[in-house]
């Protein structure tokens, strides 16, 4: 019978959720310190942070033990972002924000004429609002950028498809980079926009018109929160956690703009909760399977080793099991390569099984 060596982590899943929190309070009322210790992940240094908008639009949440996909991190809104927290009482405060960020209106308005018939060039969107925008240079390490972010919005269920298309970007420049969004003077060939839906091409960016469940497009990647709000308030719906990645030279000065903003008026918010900005080597997925359970041929043993397509590519790897390192090229008869977990997949159970080689080709 033939098995499979499976390599598994066990994890403990609770149906129980904690309900997220946000906090502005010092240091976290600091774009600088937002930046550096809570956005930042490994392999990147900043420099010339800014923010742009009223101070309750930005702030760092806990959204461990909840849904959200990503634990904790910057929040920024169109809105108050403590009003996400089920357990706060907002007083609804005005926002005498006069931030306007033109890029905006033209990724809102690039998405019509992308959207499916009967929606295709539907909409306009007349003003962009409420703009929140966070900015800084950073150098990356390594030759790749990455970074996990989720959307989410009150327009969800009611506005899709139509001129309160609530949208945000995030706009790189730098070397080797051209694009149609603005950038600053010492990067002169423009920006592009990393918030777009996977695989879409053209590029479609990101908003409650082109993720979602109604028109629908792109539902794949949207989460209904209407009966979820007691875990994550104000929001009806969100898409998935994204990871957005561009590839980068290492040791250069680049610039980010992360923009959100209000479509055509100043009601229902959206959000946009983000983490680990990082420029890192290597991150592989690796899948084992074994085809003959004997093991009676180095062809049985199958080891995959995935990466994402802007990150470096290996130069060496190397293997271990519960038995110690394993020496593809030197397998000798006899040889103990090391055990798998039990797991359940379908109708196929895989049992513990020593990995046991009985003979090999000449």
């Amino acid at each position: 019978m033939k098995k499979n060596w499976i390599l598994i982590f066990s994890l403990f899943v609770y149906n129980s959720y904690s309900q997220i929190t946000v906090d502005l309070s010092p240091p976290y009322d600091s774009p600088v310190h937002l930046i550096d210790n809570v956005l930042l992940g490994g392999g990147v240094t900043a420099s010339n942070h800014n923010y742009q908008g009223d101070s309750i639009q930005i702030g760092y949440f806990d959204a461990t033990n909840t849904s959200l996909g990503i634990n904790t991190g910057i929040v920024m809104a169109t809105g108050e972002v403590s009003v996400l927290d089920p357990l706060f009482t907002s007083t609804f405060p005005f926002l005498p924000n006069t931030v306007t960020d033109p890029d905006l209106l033209n990724v809102a308005n690039s998405v019509p004429p992308l959207l499916p018939a009967p929606h295709t060039n539907s909409f306009t969107v007349s003003s962009i609002n409420d703009v929140a925008i966070l900015e800084f240079d950073f150098i990356p390490t390594s030759d790749s950028l990455s970074f996990n972010y989720v959307f989410g919005s009150e327009e969800y269920f009611a506005f899709e498809n139509s001129q309160y298309n609530d949208v945000f970007g995030f706009f790189l420049s730098g070397p080797g980079i051209s694009g149609p969004y603005s950038s600053p003077s010492y990067h002169p060939n423009g920006s592009i926009n990393l918030a777009i839906v996977p695989g879409s091409n053209p590029p479609l960016p990101i908003t409650i018109s082109s993720v979602n469940s109604v028109t629908p497009i792109n539902a794949q990647y949207f989460i209904d929160n209407q009966n979820n709000q007691s875990i994550i308030d104000y929001i009806d719906g969100r898409t998935t956690e994204f990871d957005a990645y561009y590839p980068v030279n290492p040791g250069q000065s680049y610039h980010i703009r992360l923009a959100i903003a209000d479509g055509s008026d100043q009601q229902l918010n959206s959000y946009v909760w983000l983490n680990n900005f990082s420029s890192t080597d290597f991150s592989p997925n690796v899948l084992f399977s074994l085809s003959d359970s004997t093991c009676s041929s180095k062809s049985d043993l199958y080891i995959t080793v995935e990466q994402d397509s802007f990150e470096v590519d290996i130069d060496s790897s190397s293997f271990f099991s519960d038995r110690g390192y394993i020496d593809f090229s030197s397998l000798s008869v006899g040889d103990t390569l090391g055990y798998s977990s039990t797991d359940n997949y379908s109708s196929i159970t895989f049992s513990d099984n020593f990995l046991y080689v009985v003979s090999l080709p000449p």
